[in-house]
């Protein structure tokens, strides 16, 4: 990999997402990050398909490759791919639950990330973004998210939580 790659690398992993305070990278919305020549071309996976932050993505994207990169043009591509909460890293599931969202990758079987309780509901389909589900907590009475390409949203869309 060239130095040049290596700094667009590190630039795009920097990326945070509009709407969740952490990186597209450990999100799993980077798929991929190609330099051929003076050209950068990065694939995003958006976390659901009619993602209204895809705009401010890659934009987002765009301006961290020029900032150690101005003469290299930027591609950004869209994955039209279901994105899953697998996708989200190790770190990125550190993350979410620090900040008080569902674990991506619990399943349908959630646990509340502030006190760990199963006994949790479903408060909807629609939470503050279209790319959340609101959930609470019946143990210790808190409200979380979870992303709704996950495992744990998908369960509380199709009435498996009540």
């Amino acid at each position: 990999m060239s130095p040049l790659e290596q700094r667009i690398r590190a630039a795009v992993a920097t990326v945070e997402d509009p709407e969740v305070p952490i990186t597209l990278v450990d999100l799993g919305v980077v798929r991929d990050v190609r330099v051929e020549g003076d050209e950068a071309r990065v694939v995003l996976r958006p976390t659901r398909l009619a993602c209204p932050a895809r705009g401010e993505m890659a934009r987002r994207v765009r301006e961290a490759v020029r900032s150690v990169a101005p003469a290299v043009r930027v591609e950004v591509d869209w994955e039209m791919a279901t994105w899953r909460g697998s996708d989200v890293s190790g770190r990125g599931t550190e993350v979410l639950l620090q900040i008080g969202y569902a674990d991506p990758g619990a399943g349908a079987a959630t646990a509340c990330p502030f006190c760990g309780s199963t006994d949790v509901r479903s408060e909807g389909a629609f939470g503050g973004a279209v790319c959340k589900v609101p959930f609470s907590c019946r143990s210790c009475g808190s409200t979380y998210d979870a992303l709704k390409g996950s495992a744990v949203a998908a369960a509380a869309v199709g009435g498996a939580r009540g």
